[in-house]
């Protein structure tokens, strides 16, 4: 009877923080004044709960300088005021140093409809000592919409006659949408990652058709995984970490029977993780450094 009523409780508990929290999506770019002009991809993924707003941005979406923050704010109801706050990198494939990036810092009046709303206005660049770098302005649409533009456009993609078939298998608008969700690792590519703990955690598998793919792993130059079959059960490793920052490099020791290379990676820092997909060629090498957090 009391494990029933723990089963019960449990139920009603994950029903209602199911029911309190509304989950929203957008896809969009960011705008930089001045004299830069650069016009940026950008992702907002957030949750919200009681007008408190919590999840991620990411921004430059499969680009050179790919970032993903924490963020954190209030929606009021009523008022339809929504603020957030870009406050902590969780990774980046920039080169530069966490005190040279500037943080979106956006207040607006928004009606959030789920999945559905537009997303604009500007906001306040800051350091992340608060000083002041380059303001800009957001032009974000909910997922919902995309997906019905884009899936509209791919049914008249696939429809046409004129477009051969591998070019509608290559610029399948949907496959190429739900691709930017995914963190991929190319050739040469570095991935910093802000780290909390001593150890790392680190999964490998294929999530895909097994396909004889081999890799080795490096850590710090140190060889830990040796011409590895990449397959659909997950290979785990939990590594303890230095004092300095880790590097850890993925080679690609062949290409399989479908090209390119491709792992899939998961580095666990406590109660969070990191999930990459190294696609390489034969003998390319991409890399994650481990950068450990500020205290």
């Amino acid at each position: 009877m009391n494990k029933l009523k723990i089963l019960i409780f449990l139920l009603h508990f994950i029903f209602n923080v199911a029911e309190a929290q509304t989950n929203y999506e957008f896809y969009g770019i960011i705008k930089l004044n001045g004299n830069d002009k650069s016009v940026i991809t950008y992702r907002l993924v957030f949750g919200e709960n009681k007008g408190i707003i919590n999840g991620y941005s990411i921004t430059d979406l499969d680009g050179a300088n790919e970032t993903k923050n924490i963020i954190k704010g209030t929606y009021n109801k009523k008022t339809k005021v929504f603020e957030f706050k870009e406050n902590e990198i969780l990774y980046t494939k920039s080169k530069f140093s966490e005190s040279a990036f500037c943080f979106v810092n956006f207040s607006g009046k928004v009606k959030l409809v789920q999945n559905t709303s537009k997303l604009e206005g500007d906001f306040k660049g800051l350091f992340k000592n608060k000083t002041k770098c380059i303001d800009g302005t957001l032009q974000l649409i909910g997922s919902n919409k995309i997906y019905n533009l884009v899936t509209k456009v791919n049914k008249k993609i696939q429809k046409s006659k004129k477009i051969d078939e591998s070019s509608k298998q290559k610029y399948n608008t949907v496959k190429m949408l739900d691709s930017l969700k995914i963190n991929k690792l190319s050739k040469n590519q570095n991935l910093n990652v802000f780290w909390e703990s001593s150890t790392a955690k680190i999964e490998i598998w294929d999530n895909g058709q097994e396909d004889g793919d081999r890799i080795n792993l490096f850590h710090n130059g140190k060889l830990i995984l040796s011409d590895y079959l990449v397959s659909n059960t997950k290979k785990v490793l939990t590594i303890k970490l230095g004092s300095a920052n880790d590097v850890f490099k993925i080679v690609a020791l062949n290409e399989g029977k479908i090209k390119p290379n491709t792992a899939k990676l998961e580095f666990i820092d406590k109660e969070r993780s990191f999930e990459l997909l190294a696609t390489l060629n034969k003998e390319e090498e991409a890399s994650i450094t481990i950068i450990k957090k500020e205290p």
